[in-house]
């Protein structure tokens, strides 16, 4: 086809989730906001849960504006659950 790109596959780290179609899961943790308190962790420093959970429901607001509202699914805010993941590659990564 005269005048059109061919596209290249994308590599990874030079791709997004966009561009690959991906699905997020988005899940409250406030256990990883602890620190060791002699050998227990304390969670005093975790935000509060009302406003916790505005926040995340804040942020899955932008998500589901920003991408395919279908693509982005979530946890039961404060309740217990049994999350498995697969990690596609050796780098985890902690937004604040």
């Amino acid at each position: 086809m005269a005048g059109k790109a061919e596209q290249k596959p994308l590599r990874k780290w030079h791709s997004n989730v966009v561009q690959n179609d991906y699905g997020l899961l988005v899940v409250s943790q406030f256990t990883l906001y602890s620190f060791m308190k002699g050998n227990k962790p304390d969670f005093h420093k975790a935000m509060d849960g009302e406003k916790a959970k505005v926040l995340y429901e804040q942020f899955v607001g932008i998500l589901r504006k920003g991408y395919k509202p279908d693509k982005v699914q979530t946890g039961a805010f404060g309740q217990m659950m049994e999350v498995e993941i697969v990690n596609d590659g050796p780098v985890t990564l902690i937004w604040e």
